[in-house]
């Protein structure tokens, strides 16, 4: 996997790690990975704001990807609040149902695979 991502790198690629939580996938592993991105998973951001326990595993991954130099990114935020939180705290980059649903491409915008 290291072999794969130094290449992806060397070729301009960015990469997150998806689903990063209280383990942080090995705090070795992330070090010698050095993603661009490191996202913290929805089960630790949602409700958030209220939950001490999610708290510190929040703070904590946060410290840990700014130590990395990646980018903390929050996903599954749903609630106002949680967002807040997050911000306030220092995460840069939130996708979540709060800022808008999946929804179908319109015909006039779909690309042709062909």
């Amino acid at each position: 996997m290291k072999r794969i991502l130094a290449y992806y790198r060397e070729k301009g690629f960015r990469y997150a790690l998806d689903d990063v939580g209280a383990g942080f996938s090995t705090v070795e592993l992330l070090s010698e990975l050095q993603p661009l991105y490191m996202k913290l998973d929805m089960k630790y951001v949602q409700g958030v704001s209220k939950d001490p326990e999610k708290q510190k595993i929040a703070e904590a991954f946060l410290q840990q990807a700014l130590k990395l130099g990646s980018v903390p990114f929050a996903e599954g935020i749903e609630t106002r609040e949680d967002f807040e939180w997050l911000r306030n705290k220092g995460y840069q980059l939130f996708q979540g149902y709060l800022f808008g649903k999946p929804a179908p491409i319109a015909e006039k915008d779909k690309i042709s695979v062909k």
